[in-house]
């Protein structure tokens, strides 16, 4: 027999643990077949800040803060003439 871990992040402003364990169980056992043996545990929870959670955006979902538009000081874009012009 060999044993399989998987990682889920959830990150969100509140969510109810136990309805996400009973979720994730129901999900297994119902979609599994009878000879596999799932495990639900409840995690630790990390508070992000906005800067945290933005560089775990990125490097987890590949989203940067230019991309999703919430970036702290973006690239000026240069206007439509200037760049016609040259």
């Amino acid at each position: 027999m060999k044993k399989f871990s998987f990682t889920v992040d959830l990150v969100g402003s509140d969510v109810d643990r136990s309805e996400i364990v009973d979720v994730l169980t129901t999900a297994l056992n119902d979609n599994l077949g009878n000879d596999i043996h799932a495990n639900v545990k409840q995690g630790e929870i990390k508070e992000l800040s906005e800067q945290g959670y933005k560089v775990w955006r990125a490097r987890v979902t590949g989203v940067t803060a230019i991309q999703a538009g919430d970036a702290a000081n973006p690239p000026k874009k240069k206007a439509v003439a200037e760049t016609a012009e040259a």
